[in-house]
């Protein structure tokens, strides 16, 4: 399957052909995308931008499309209109609205659309993961994320870097739909600038249920830690050693093979991701699988950005 790399960044000639070839998958092409000259995956043809890729490129059926977040929703609609599947890193767009339209040319045009999550394939998520729909802890009452990001802020902020992963996580241990969100982001957004936040935080209110979650840049080195805390017990990720408290039983610390973080520069992991979508598209895998808690992130990321311009007032969902 000839796939594109539609934005990419510095890190792409250690990533992107690793990860295609390990998906196998032909990484035919790629454009555009901060460092894009030197960054070039190896192997790939490059062009300045996705008009001249779209124009140059013939029989393409996959996309994967990454770069700066405010481009992605084109990008990702320009590839559905040229008929190729599409996996977005995300954020890919800024309101429900332009998400279900990707979602209908998609469908449209009979093509899959997924999102790349390549922490969900980490050996702690999947300890968290077994954990949250066992029940192990009953009903979760609480949870909470941290994400603490290596050097300087990002551009477009730290909570277009990071806080998708944030939310995905609160949603995927609390299980249930969110009610409301408080955002706090420093510096404030300024009407008409992009953002640029180095620090954010936000509560997430969920029926019976809080959810919290911190990011930051400027940390020596990268960091996630997960809480979560219900009626039979509670648990703890910091960083890869996995700490358990549930009724009943004696308390337990696990060392597990990888942490959350850096997850998005791991070939391998993203392989995974890649190889779930073209499950997806030979109809092997149910349409949307690769979706997970797409909706709700989408809302959460557009109303943290509100709720922080109104001085932080909590938005109902």
């Amino acid at each position: 399957m000839r796939a594109a790399l539609l934005g990419f960044g510095p890190e792409a000639p250690a990533l992107f052909p690793a990860a295609f070839k390990a998906a196998g998958l032909d990484l035919a092409c790629a454009c555009g995308g901060p460092g894009a000259g030197a960054g070039s995956p190896p192997g790939a043809k490059t062009y300045p931008d996705a008009g001249a890729l779209f124009s140059k490129e013939e029989k393409l059926e996959l996309a994967l499309v990454t770069g700066p977040a405010a481009a992605r929703f084109k990008t990702a609609l320009h590839a559905i209109e040229n008929r190729l599947h599409v996996i977005c890193e995300p954020p890919f767009c800024s309101s429900a609205t332009e998400f279900e339209k990707l979602l209908a040319e998609a469908a449209a045009r009979d093509l899959a659309f997924g999102v790349l999550q390549p922490w969900e394939r980490t050996s702690a998520w999947t300890a968290l993961e077994k954990t949250f729909t066992g029940g192990l802890l009953g009903d979760l009452f609480l949870a909470e994320a941290r994400i603490l990001r290596e050097g300087t802020p990002p551009a477009g902020g730290v909570t277009a870097a990071d806080g998708w992963q944030a939310f995905a996580i609160l949603l995927a241990a609390v299980r249930r739909a969110p009610a409301g969100l408080t955002a706090r982001l420093s510096p404030e957004p300024q009407k008409g600038a992009p953002p640029a936040d180095s620090r954010a935080s936000f509560l997430v209110h969920f029926p019976e249920a809080d959810g919290s979650a911190s990011l930051a840049g400027g940390a020596h080195s990268p960091h996630i830690r997960v809480c979560a805390a219900g009626p039979k017990g509670r648990l703890e990720l910091d960083g890869d050693v996995l700490r358990l408290d549930v009724k009943g039983l004696p308390p337990e610390t696990l060392k597990m093979r990888d942490g959350l973080a850096g997850a998005s520069l791991r070939p391998e992991l993203v392989a995974a991701e890649l190889s779930d979508f073209v499950r997806e598209i030979k109809k092997e895998l149910p349409a949307g699988s690769s979706l997970r808690n797409a909706r709700y992130c989408v809302r959460l990321m557009k109303n943290a950005y509100y709720s922080a311009s109104l001085r932080s007032s909590a938005v109902p969902l």
